[in-house]
């Protein structure tokens, strides 16, 4: 009996505890959603004092991605080459980082900047082989590709890890239903993450947005969104990705870093 007893207390004793924890949690939430309410609030006031609306489901309170360092792979480069040319490759290094590809179809060349261009005849279908492509290599595939006749330029945005990187695309260029280039950046599969400290909220972002719109006296009179997204950065020690909010306005779109809070536009 007595053992009984002690099994019904420690299950009580057991389901308060979790009673407790979910109060807690809960409460926790509800302090964060309020915490959340205030900042939007506080931004959309301080917005609508210079004269820009700011849309109150525009304000993200999601953590933006950590930056990244990219490995450049040969091997990678090569594939995609042979992707359009063929696997039958003649590869010459032309010194300074840039390797060029070449098979009877056209020539490749990719360059250590990330910049890459595949021209020649490259294939029949260039819808089919510009899905593959995206497929591949983590491009966002567009809703139309080319007209009736198989011809046309379409741009593509590059995707890492989820988040888009700005003003890094791919474009296919096409006609008669032959495939004649592929160019832009190719990014490495290949990336470590860097450490992080101090990271831009969004709110601080479009507080530096702000401000920056306040000095460059840039005309702007709605914020419609803001979502976190990559730059891609070149140096002599090669590609990095670092993370930044982009800022959706009624007229072009600006980039906020999330390390330094410098303001750019497209």
């Amino acid at each position: 009996m007595e053992t009984y007893r002690l099994k019904n207390i420690m299950i009580l004793t057991l389901a308060l505890v979790n009673v407790f924890l979910l109060g807690l949690l809960g409460l926790r939430q509800a302090q964060q959603l309020a915490s959340q309410r205030q900042t939007v609030q506080e931004l959309t006031a301080l917005f609508d004092g210079e004269g820009v609306a700011l849309s109150s489901s525009a304000v993200s309170f999601d953590p933006p991605p950590a930056p990244l360092s990219l490995e450049r792979s040969l091997a990678a480069e090569r594939a995609a080459a042979a992707a359009f040319l063929g696997g039958d490759l003649t590869v010459e290094d032309e010194g300074g980082g840039i390797y060029l590809y070449s098979s009877d179809r056209g020539q490749a060349v990719f360059r250590a900047s990330g910049s890459f261009e595949i021209t020649g005849s490259l294939g029949k279908n260039p819808a089919s082989l510009a899905r593959d492509f995206c497929r591949s290599y983590g491009c966002r595939t567009p809703e139309n590709w080319f007209d009736a006749s198989g011809s046309g330029s379409v741009s593509v945005q590059q995707m890492c890890q989820g988040y888009p990187v700005e003003d890094c695309t791919v474009t296919f260029l096409a006609e008669n239903n032959v495939l004649r280039s592929v160019s832009g950046t190719f990014l490495p599969s290949s990336f470590a993450a860097l450490p992080s400290e101090n990271a831009l909220t969004a709110a601080t972002a479009l507080t530096a947005f702000l401000d920056a719109r306040r000095s460059s006296g840039a005309v702007v009179s709605a914020v419609t969104g803001v979502y976190p997204c990559y730059a891609l950065q070149s140096s002599a020690s090669g590609l990095a990705l670092a993370p930044a909010w982009c800022v959706v306005t009624d007229t072009i779109n600006y980039y906020v870093s999330c390390s330094t809070g410098a303001v750019t536009h497209a």
